[in-house]
């Protein structure tokens, strides 16, 4: 069978052990893929290990699980570190963005309460959503292939947030066509290796907001692109900061 299922395993004890596998994982591999005792799997736990198992016992509500070999080593950790802090918009926008920024490559999401926000979700209502989000980025891991699960932060307001900048190597905030190009300021920060990237709401960044930046040392940049949504400027944003930091090899001698 050339397809592997993969899960996202919470605790994953050495090989060789069994392990009982959560209601959610064993209706997975038994419901919707209908895998038989001795079937294999990989699952990866959220250190980035990967695991191979083998389907011991499939039942339902709990399936047995073997744990055949010891883990991978973790991939990415001496590599680029990419985050991004997205104004949150409205709808299920944000899904999307979890879901197609852990495809692009980023580790660290941080939604953000800007002064244009749409979205302001009322307090009691975060812990639902951030429980909705990390099964998003969960589901986006052992779909895309992905070992690391990105760090999800709590939603953070504008100003609190933007003290933190210090904690990066770089802080790019797309912003008009006067800024410099995103090209030029990459160029002039080769060796920066901890990003942050910001993305604005639907109404965009305030001026007061761009000052705010520039004064805790963020760089406006703007894109070599269309006029872009805000679901879609941090996955464009993040595909350009990786291409330039990590090109891909050309084929061939």
């Amino acid at each position: 069978m050339s397809f592997i299922p993969r899960l996202f395993l919470a605790e994953v004890p050495p090989p060789p052990a069994e392990l009982s596998l959560e209601e959610p994982a064993s209706r997975y591999l038994v419901k919707v893929l209908r895998l038989r005792d001795g079937a294999r799997f990989l699952g990866f736990d959220p250190q980035g290990r990967q695991y191979e198992l083998v389907l011991k016992k499939a039942d339902l509500p709990q399936a047995l699980a073997a744990v055949l070999s010891s883990p991978d080593a973790p991939k990415g950790s001496a590599g680029l570190c990419l985050a991004l802090g997205q104004s949150l918009p409205k709808s299920t926008k944000m899904d999307l963005i979890l879901r197609q920024g852990t495809e692009t490559g980023i580790h660290q999401f941080i939604p953000l309460l800007t002064r244009r926000s749409v979205s302001r979700p009322d307090p009691s209502q975060l812990g639902h959503k951030n429980e909705r989000w990390r099964k998003i980025l969960v589901e986006a891991c052992r779909q895309c292939g992905r070992n690391d699960v990105p760090r999800l932060e709590p939603v953070a307001e504008w100003t609190p947030f933007s003290e933190r900048f210090k904690e990066f190597d770089l802080v790019l905030l797309p912003y008009e066509k006067q800024a410099p190009t995103l090209k030029t300021v990459l160029e002039s920060n080769p060796s920066a290796r901890k990003i942050l990237a910001l993305v604005g709401p639907e109404g965009g960044w305030t001026p007061e907001e761009v000052r705010e930046a520039e004064d805790r040392g963020a760089s406006p940049v703007h894109l070599p692109t269309p006029i872009l949504r805000t679901e879609t400027a941090g996955i464009v944003l993040a595909s350009m900061i990786q291409f330039f930091y990590n090109p891909t090899p050309e084929d061939g001698p």
